[in-house]
């Protein structure tokens, strides 16, 4: 656990927002979002893409992907896709329009 908080250290100055892949019953990963919210950045835990909420990047530059077992890295794909939809449209702004 120290390895991936250290990453997490190291991540979260260079992003507003974190989202983290992961089983809702994770401690592991509660307490990863524990620290990542007592320094600041919104995080949100999902375990697929359609989870993602276009609110939650609404203004949110550059966010950081943290994948809390090897099972879920099949998802890490879709949750890229997503997050490029997000951010292709709020360039256009457009964001707010997009589906839930």
């Amino acid at each position: 656990m120290h390895i991936i908080q250290g990453i997490l250290s190291d991540l979260l100055p260079q992003v507003q927002t974190v989202v983290m892949i992961g089983h809702r019953a994770s401690d592991h990963l509660r307490e990863l979002a524990r620290i990542a919210e007592f320094r600041g950045r919104p995080t949100y835990r999902v375990e697929t893409a359609e989870e993602l909420q276009p609110r939650w990047f609404s203004g949110v530059e550059n966010v950081g992907i943290i994948v809390g077992s090897s099972d879920l890295e099949p998802v890490v794909p879709a949750v890229c896709a997503r997050l490029n939809q997000f951010a292709a449209a709020q360039e256009k702004g457009m964001l707010e329009g997009l589906a839930q």
